[in-house]
This record gives C-alpha cells, sequence and structure tokens, in this order.
C-alpha cells in the first residue's frame, strides 16, 4: 500500500484490504492528503450513519371561500414524547417579515420557529399599529408610516395580529415549537422534510377551518398523508367573539374583501388564471359586500351616492383582474386600487358605526331602512330601452351557460348586473327603495345556480321572471301622485269658491263703506285698489309657475315640494273650521275698521291700499294653492283638466253669489259654509304634506324611509309608504285634534257662565 492516500485511510479504519496496484499518477504529498481526508469524512458519514430522516407530504382541501393563495393552511408535525429521535430545539436567529400594505398584513399567514423574531413594516402613508390577540402574548404598538417593531413570541401557537386603527385588518403567524412545519402552497399541497423515524401529532390549521388532528408514523421510507379536508369556520381570537358566519361585524367584511381582491390579482398573474381571478373579484363584491347587507347599510343609513361610488369601485377591482392577466394593468396599480376601496370601506364602516349599525342584525335593530342621496328618478328614462337591453343581456347569459361555461356564465350575469340592471336599479331606489334588495338578492342566488351548472329551461325561466320583477317595480315607479279629473275639480271647486267668498265679503263692505262716505273719490280708491290686486295675484301666480316651469329634474321636484309644503301649511291654518270663522271675522273687522277711520277721515288712496291687501291677501293666497294642486297632479292631463273645470265653475257659482246678495241683500249661513269648507281644506292640508314630503324625497333632498306594510300607498291621497310622509301627515292630525280639543274645553267651561246669566236675568 505505497499510496498515501490508502495509507491514510487505512490509519484512520484498521482494515484488511488487498493491495492495490500502483496505476494512479502520483500526487503532490500534500494533496493527495487533503483529497484522501475529505473522503475518509464521507466514508465515515456513509458507513457510520444510516438515513434515518424521510419526507412527510400531503394536500389539504378547503372551502372555496378560503381563498388559499392568499390564506393557506398551515401544516405541523409535533412527535409524541419519547417517539422521536431528534428533539426540537427552541431559538432561531432568522427575522420573519410582516408589512402592513395596502390596509392588509403581508404575507397574511406564515409559520415560524419558536424564537424566530417577526418584524413588522409600515409600508402605508398613514398610521396602524400592530397588536397581537393572542391570549398569552402582550404586544400593542404604534406604527407610524416607515416604522418598524419587532417582537419575538414567547409560547408556540396562533398569533393573532389585528391594527386598532383599522379594524378589518387581519394576519397570523403560526409558532412552531419544532422544525417539522409547512405552509401549503395555493393548491394545499404541502412538503415536510428531515423528518426523523418517529410517532407524530398532524395538526392542519387555517383561519377560516376547523383545526384538523391527527397522527402519522414516520419510519425510514416517504410518508404520503393523503388528503385532508378541513370543513366548517370558526373564527379565532377577537373574531371568535364578534362574529358568526351570517352575522361579520362591517370590519370582518372589509377584510374578507381585502383578502378575496388580493387573491384575485394573485392569481391574474399565473397562465390561465382569468377566470378564477375574475370570481374571486365577483364574491367581493355580490358574496362579502352585498351578501353581508354591507351594502344595503351604506345606502339606506348614509346615501346612494356613496353606495354607488363604493359599487364603481368593485367594478374597477373586476377589470383590474383582467388588466393584469393580459398585462395592460401594473400589479403595483392593481393593488394600490385595492388599497383605496379598502380606506373607503373604512370610512364608511366608521360612519355607520357611529351611528350603531355595526352588522347585519344591528341593521334589522337599528330602525327603519333610509335612503338618501337619490336624484335622477325616472327622469329621461328610457325604460323601455333599458328592459330591451336587460333582455338581450339574459339571452346571451343563458348561451353561455348551455355552453356548459359555468363561471363564464355567472361572470356575465355579474357584468349585466353592473351594466345593465344598474341604471334600472337608481331609478328604482327614488320611488321604490324598498324592491331593490328584493332584485339584488334575486341576481345573486341566479349567478351562485350558474355556478352549480344552472341551465336551460329552468334558468330560463328564472330569468324570465326576474326580467318581469324588475318591470313590474318600474310601473309602480311611474305611480306618480294621481291626477284625476274628480278629485282635481273638487279641490279647485271648494278651494276658488271658499277663497272667492272672503273676497265678496270684503268687498261688499269695503262698496258699503265707500257709498257711505258719498264721495266718488272713495269709490275709485276702492276701484284702484282692487284691480290693483287682481293683477298682482295674477303676476304671483304667473311667477310661481314660471318658476316651477323653468326648472327641471331634483330643481323642480325641490321647488314643487316647497310649494306644496307651504300650501299646506296655509290651509291647515286656515282651514279647520273653528280657526276659519274666528280669523275671517277677525279680519274683516280689522278692514271694516280701517277703512272706516280712513273714509272718514278723507285718506282715499289709504283706503285704496287697505282695499289692495284686503284683497291680494286672498289672491297670493289662492295663486300658492293652484300651484300646489298643479304640482300635486303629477302632470296629469285629466288632473288638470279638472283643476280648469273647478276654476270655471267656481267662478261661476262667486258671480252668482255676488249677484245675489247685491242685489236680495240675502244673509248666506256663513258659519255652515265655513265649517264644510274649512273641513274640507283640512284635508287638502294633509293630501299636500304627503305629496310636499314624496317631492323633497324625490329629489334627495329628504331621507326616505321605506314602510312595505304600505304597499304602494295611495298617491291620490298624498299616502306615501314613507315613514316620514306619514309622520308629517299624522302631526297634522294630531295638531287637528288638539284644537279641537282645547275648542271642546274652552266650549264646556263657556256654558256654565252663560246658564248662570241666563238665571239671573229670569230672576
Amino acid at each position: 500500500m505505497n499510496s498515501p492516500f490508502w495509507g491514510d485511510l487505512y490509519a484512520m479504519f484498521p482494515l484488511r484490504i488487498p493491495p492495490q496496484p500502483a496505476v494512479l499518477p502520483v500526487a503532490r504529498p500534500t494533496m493527495r492528503r487533503g483529497f484522501s481526508l475529505i473522503f475518509g469524512i464521507a466514508a465515515i458519514s456513509m458507513l457510520a450513519s444510516p438515513t434515518t430522516a424521510a419526507e412527510v407530504r400531503g394536500r389539504v382541501t378547503m372551502p372555496s371561500a378560503c381563498s388559499p393563495e392568499v390564506s393557506p393552511a398551515v401544516v405541523t408535525l409535533r412527535p409524541k414524547t419519547g417517539s422521536a429521535t431528534t428533539r426540537a430545539e427552541k431559538g432561531s436567529a432568522e427575522v420573519a417579515l410582516v408589512h402592513q400594505r395596502g390596509l392588509q398584513f403581508t404575507p397574511r399567514v406564515q409559520a415560524i420557529r419558536l424564537g424566530t423574531t417577526i418584524r413588522f413594516t409600515n409600508q402605508d402613508s398613514e398610521m396602524h399599529n400592530v397588536h397581537v390577540q393572542s391570549t398569552r402574548e402582550t404586544f400593542n404598538q404604534s406604527m407610524a408610516p416607515g416604522l418598524t417593531r419587532d417582537f419575538t413570541p414567547e409560547r408556540a401557537g396562533v398569533v393573532v395580529l389585528g391594527c386598532d386603527v383599522h379594524a378589518h385588518m387581519r394576519g397570523y403567524v403560526v409558532v412552531s415549537a419544532t422544525p417539522w412545519f409547512a405552509v401549503c402552497s395555493r393548491t394545499g399541497a404541502f412538503r415536510v422534510d428531515n423528518v426523523p423515524a418517529g410517532e407524530y401529532e398532524v395538526e392542519v390549521w387555517h383561519e377560516m377551518g376547523r383545526p384538523y388532528h391527527g397522527v402519522a408514523k414516520v419510519e425510514t421510507k416517504d410518508v404520503d398523508l393523503g388528503v385532508i379536508e378541513l370543513q366548517g369556520e370558526v373564527p379565532l381570537g377577537r373574531a371568535a367573539v364578534l362574529a358568526r358566519a351570517n352575522d361579520r361585524t362591517w370590519g370582518e367584511v372589509i377584510d374578507r374583501v381585502g383578502m378575496l381582491l388580493s387573491a384575485s390579482l394573485k392569481t391574474a398573474r399565473r397562465p390561465n388564471g382569468l377566470r378564477a381571478a375574475r370570481r374571486l373579484a365577483e364574491d367581493a363584491y355580490f358574496v362579502e359586500f352585498e351578501g353581508s347587507d354591507f351594502e344595503v347599510a351604506v345606502r339606506n343609513h348614509l346615501d346612494v351616492a356613496r353606495a354607488a361610488e363604493v359599487e364603481a369601485m368593485f367594478r374597477k377591482a373586476a377589470s383590474d383582474a383582467r388588466g393584469v392577466s393580459d398585462g395592460s394593468v401594473t400589479p403595483d396599480e392593481a393593488e394600490r386600487r385595492v388599497g383605496v376601496l379598502l380606506a373607503r370601506l373604512v370610512d364608511l364602516s366608521k360612519q355607520l358605526d357611529r351611528k350603531g349599525i355595526t352588522s347585519r342584525s344591528a341593521l334589522d335593530r337599528g330602525g327603519p331602512r333610509e335612503v338618501a342621496g337619490a336624484s335622477g328618478g325616472l327622469e329621461g328614462f328610457d325604460r323601455a330601452a333599458r328592459l330591451a337591453a336587460l333582455s338581450v343581456a339574459f339571452v346571451e347569459v343563458r348561451a353561455i351557460a348551455d355552453r356548459g361555461d359555468r363561471d363564464d356564465a355567472a361572470s356575465a350575469l355579474a357584468t349585466v348586473y353592473f351594466e345593465q340592471f344598474e341604471p334600472i336599479e337608481r331609478a328604482i331606489m327614488i320611488a321604490r327603495p324598498g324592491d331593490v334588495v328584493p332584485l339584488e338578492t334575486t341576481f345573486n342566488a341566479i349567478r351562485g345556480g350558474l355556478r352549480e351548472g344552472l341551465r336551460g329551461e329552468t334558468l330560463a325561466n328564472r330569468l324570465d321572471g326576474l326580467r318581469a320583477d324588475v318591470e313590474a317595480s318600474l310601473d309602480r315607479c311611474a305611480a306618480r301622485p294621481a291626477g284625476t279629473f274628480g278629485a282635481a275639480f273638487a279641490s279647485s271647486l271648494i278651494t276658488i269658491v271658499r277663497e272667492g267668498m272672503e273676497v265678496i265679503l270684503l268687498l261688499t263692505m269695503l262698496a258699503a263703506l265707500g257709498s257711505k262716505a258719498g264721495r266718488p273719490g272713495a269709490v275709485r280708491a276702492l276701484a284702484w285698489g282692487v284691480a290693483a290686486a287682481v293683477a298682482a295675484s295674477g303676476l304671483t301666480a304667473w311667477g310661481l309657475n314660471s318658476l316651477v316651469n323653468a326648472t327641471q329634474g331634483r330643481t323642480r321636484e325641490v321647488i314643487e315640494g316647497l310649494v306644496l309644503l307651504a300650501a299646506s301649511g296655509v290651509l291647515f291654518y286656515v282651514s279647520y273650521w273653528l280657526i276659519s270663522q274666528t280669523e275671517s271675522k277677525r279680519w274683516i273687522d280689522f278692514i271694516k275698521r280701517r277703512a272706516g277711520r280712513e273714509s272718514a277721515t278723507g285718506g282715499f288712496a289709504a283706503l285704496g291700499l287697505t282695499a289692495f291687501l284686503a284683497v291680494y291677501r286672498e289672491g297670493a293666497e289662492t295663486a300658492l294653492l293652484y300651484q300646489a294642486m298643479i304640482a300635486g297632479q303629477g302632470g296629469a292631463r285629466a288632473g288638470l283638466l279638472g283643476l280648469a273645470a273647478g276654476l270655471g265653475v267656481g267662478a261661476a257659482v262667486l258671480g252668482v253669489i255676488a249677484v245675489v246678495i247685491r242685489v236680495t241683500s240675502v244673509r248666506l249661513p256663513m258659519r255652515t259654509f265655513f265649517q264644510f269648507t274649512g273641513l274640507f281644506l283640512f284635508a287638502m292640508s294633509v293630501v299636500f304634506a304627503g305629496n310636499g314630503v314624496f317631492e323633497l324625497q324625490s329629489s334627495g333632498v329628504m331621507k326616505i324611509t321605506p314602510l312595505a306594510w304600505l304597499g304602494g300607498g295611495l298617491p291620490i291621497l298624498g299616502l306615501h309608504p314613507t315613514l316620514q310622509a306619514i309622520a308629517v301627515q299624522a302631526l297634522f292630525v294630531a295638531g287637528a285634534g288638539l284644537a279641537l280639543a282645547l275648542y271642546l274645553f274652552e266650549r264646556g267651561a263657556r256654558r256654565p257662565v252663560a246658564k248662570e246669566k241666563a238665571v239671573g236675568a229670569g230672576v
């Protein structure tokens, strides 16, 4: 054994090896000794240490809602006592990074060895904090933009991360006491290397799944655990207290939205990942934002405009998935827009929280649903064209579904919702806000059915039924305050006769005073005053009508609503028969005293001014009431004809009454007349109040609280199925009831006094 190599090996292992021929090239002694040492160490390793470590692999399946692209499962192997040949050791010099970026923790889920330090970084431009919500860990630190914080868990388990500034943010770090753990891939596959022989407890954790516990026995060969299926949902940490599957807080909804949108963008980067990415983005809107009633809460308790703004942002997020897939949108830009959307949702959730609407159940308990910010309505809305476009789009959805493309059909229906139904939805929201949620629910149900394979005649029937529901809702929306000839005629006749009677009484009294003065100047002054009042009344009527007609859309609805409410207040003031009688008497007595004083002193200009004020008061009031009646007819031809006919007949009746009073000096039963007309005008004031509130609601100035139990209401009587309209009308009725009670009380108090006087007179 002349070779130094064999000499070294022989010295290390005194084995009997047959002599070898010296056929190897001669090398320098130092080089030969180095190679001999390396080879010797390798030989020792192979001879003295047989392979005892194996690979443990498998696959974890979860519900599709878990989004493993962003929120994967974690597999941990823990040796049973005394069964492992190698003991796990605590401690690591590594650092695990968790970023706060786009109002999310990134990565959302990771696993570390006990002793590893977690380093948090704030890569957003706004303040965060990191709050470790695990029960036995204490870490709650503010995170200014650009700041980093380190945290080393002291115990194995799941570290739940939250942000107290943005309640929706969630992150999870699984801390393992052993080195044998793995984070699953997006397909659920996992592999744990170098697992020594022994018996192990297998635990599989996921934030939305019930933990799996099993046993694995590792020998010298690899172990395949097969498919491990996680089912159910169990929230962790604070979420366990606050959330249930059907009643998540808005923060938890936002968290799910962010997870789905992030998963959508990650999936869009993969080859052939567009279909799955599109589905994730659509689920973020339909399943989370709309399905949790977050959208209903925003629309009903904040306003329609903000709900529409968020809906457009979701639509853009779905389109960004396609853009990332084809390269037209950069991932960074798409992630930035997701962050903006999440920030907007956080802001809206805070506004809802201040109103006490913290979740779907709070929405149900939080009083009537309200709608604000709606505008436009059916103004300029092409009903036939919209319905036709909806029908064509439904046919295309059916064609895609019948080809067997389930996901494509569901996405096509989502596109129909955003492009064809949304404009219709905005129109329905004005007059029939209660119809919107059932229609949205039906859309979402059909979309879910498409994902399950809905097709053929069943799908056709459901889409036809949905279109019929949309059309029926639009029909109900078109039911504006009805303009009928009979009601308009009666309102016009009573109004002009009642107002005209006061004018006749005033003119009769003023003419008598002028004649009593015995001077032509007094009569001429009265005539000029009356003529000026008639002209001014006509100008007032023309001005009101021109103001209303010169405006369109929302402004016109606002003006009509204000006119109706003003007229309602005037009618209420003069309508109740007790108030009407005393007010008319006081007004006429005042004019009589004023006119008598002016005629006695020869101030005929002042007498003419008195006549002007007396007549113009009634004329302006009449102009206001007629403008309100015109607005209340909703532009219906029959209603406008009824108003004109009532005005004409009323003027004729007034002419006859004036002649009869002038020629025969007959005294009319004014008390009975004012009682009858007062009751009728009070009813008109209630109708005007309801219609006025409805106009303001249609313009978006006043919120809408639908009352489903009233159905479609009764617009001809100003009865609209909203809490605000009914409340105002109830206030009018309550005021009349209070006035009646006071009158009866005073009348009862006067009766004993009158009886006592009668008895005294008899004595």
